[in-house]
């Protein structure tokens, strides 16, 4: 169990206390969920847009809450209060005294595509071996991973963490909170060029990542990405390279589908065949995994049974059925460029195999004033590869995917509504149906109607 002095928490937030703290007071859990709170635990108060943290105080008092972090003082509370500048950042100064009680490794990772999915098969192939912590599905801010160190404890042998981002310095706040003991960068592509302009400029801010570790790291990059010799430079620590790159520390070679479009390939001169996952790019994930795994002293059979079992996280490659047999591929919780071109390989693999192939397409949003081009990018990729009998696109910019696409058969709709009410006549019991699209175009949605058919909750909700 991880104890902190409750003096020495106010002191690192730089906190005022309105009443006297006592000495011996220990403080066994940080939360800002009130209904989480047990006798022991100090209380963050934020200042949320649907809520504020402070109009739940009392409960957190109620609860057995030690004491509250707070912007202001609220009255008939007999806690103590600490009143801070910022209860998000306190938050953050909290997580770092956390992690300075905890010496086990721990291991972050971003990238423009992949992260999840790469950081649930890393969490896999450890927890074989180790008592393994993992951030919460979201939890990938400057909220979430201070909460997420908040919930390691020392029964924890090491971590898997997420980092998000919207803009610069976002991630070198989060590196120096967490100081990783392994970083890793999947690729840079083109999430959130709204915002950061350049591809160069989304490579500037990932490398943040690397801010918060010391010379005894490992840095772990993609030797196949375009910007692989600039983040080389930045990388602190032992670096391990991965790739198809023959110069790759762990070359990614021979990379086929079978019918089902599960990957087999080799990492070096190991046969890896994945049974769940679908598609050609689970190869660099499983890379990445399989490095940490034998830095980890993660037995090499246990960690290549753990990749070949891993199944993907929800709504990110899940292969799923409809109502009447179809296959469903979900890839509904969000899309770019990158990440929808490896999904249409595999769709244009389906299609080899026999199957009648529906790809439906949702907005990609983020992309600012590369928006129509990027979109237009699709198209050319769909009219590159071929392989689909029915186009299907979503949004506003969507609509310049099917102008390039080629494709002969296409529709496009404003909202999902329309794209189910479509569906439930058209497809067929052996048809493939790739879904992606941003997570705001709620594809989602047409999934659970697929799947339910006429009929869904979800849908008449």
């Amino acid at each position: 169990m991880i104890t902190i002095p409750l003096i020495e928490a106010c002191i690192a937030m730089g906190g005022r206390s309105n009443k006297p703290i006592p000495s011996i007071a220990y403080i066994f859990d940080v939360t800002h969920n009130s209904k989480e709170i047990k006798e022991g635990s100090l209380f963050v108060a934020l200042k949320g847009n649907k809520a504020d943290g402070h109009d739940y105080i009392k409960e957190a008092e109620m609860r057995g809450a030690m004491a509250a972090v707070v912007e202001y003082f609220v009255e008939g509370i007999r806690i103590p209060q600490f009143i801070v500048p910022s209860t998000i950042e306190a938050l953050g100064d909290l997580a770092k005294i956390w992690r300075g009680r905890l010496v086990i490794p721990v291991i972050a990772i971003t990238g423009s595509v992949g992260k999840t999915t790469t950081k649930e098969l890393i969490y896999e192939v450890l927890s074989s071996t180790y008592e393994t912590h993992k951030s919460r599905k979201n939890f990938n801010n400057e909220l979430g991973v201070p909460i997420e160190l908040m919930h390691l404890h020392s029964n924890h042998k090491c971590s898997v963490i997420e980092f998000g981002m919207r803009n610069v310095n976002q991630i070198n706040y989060l590196s120096k909170i967490t100081r990783p003991n392994i970083s890793v960068i999947t690729n840079i592509g083109m999430s959130h060029i709204e915002k950061l302009k350049t591809r160069q400029n989304i490579a500037n801010a990932k490398s943040e990542i690397f801010d918060g570790m010391d010379l005894t790291g490992i840095s772990i990059l993609n030797r196949d990405d375009e910007y692989f010799d600039y983040l080389s430079k930045s990388a602190k620590g032992k670096v391990i390279t991965f790739g198809q790159n023959a110069e790759s520390d762990v070359r990614i070679q021979n990379i086929t589908l079978n019918s089902k479009a599960n990957p087999s390939f080799r990492l070096n001169k190991d046969l890896i065949q994945m049974h769940n996952a679908v598609g050609k790019h689970h190869a660099y994930n499983a890379a990445i995994a399989y490095i940490i795994g034998l830095e980890m002293n993660v037995k090499k059979e246990e960690a290549i049974s753990r990749i070949e079992s891993f199944k993907s996280p929800e709504r990110r490659g899940v292969i799923s059925f409809a109502f009447n047999g179809a296959r469903i591929l979900d890839n509904s919780y969000n899309a770019a460029p990158d990440s929808i071109k490896a999904s249409l390989d595999t769709i244009a693999h389906m299609h080899k195999m026999g199957n009648r192939t529906i790809v439906i397409i949702g907005e990609m949003l983020e992309l600012g004033s590369h928006s129509i081009e990027a979109h237009q990018h699709i198209g050319n990729v769909i009219a590159n590869i071929g392989g689909i009998d029915l186009l299907i696109t979503v949004g506003m910019y969507s609509k310049y995917i099917g102008e390039t696409s080629k494709v002969e058969y296409r529709k496009h709709f404003n909202n999902t509504n329309q794209v189910s009410d479509f569906l439930m006549d058209e497809i067929k019991p052996k048809d493939v149906i790739l879904l992606q699209g941003s997570n705001k175009i709620s594809l989602d949605k047409v999934v659970d109607r697929l799947e339910k058919g006429r009929i869904s909750q979800r849908y008449i909700a």
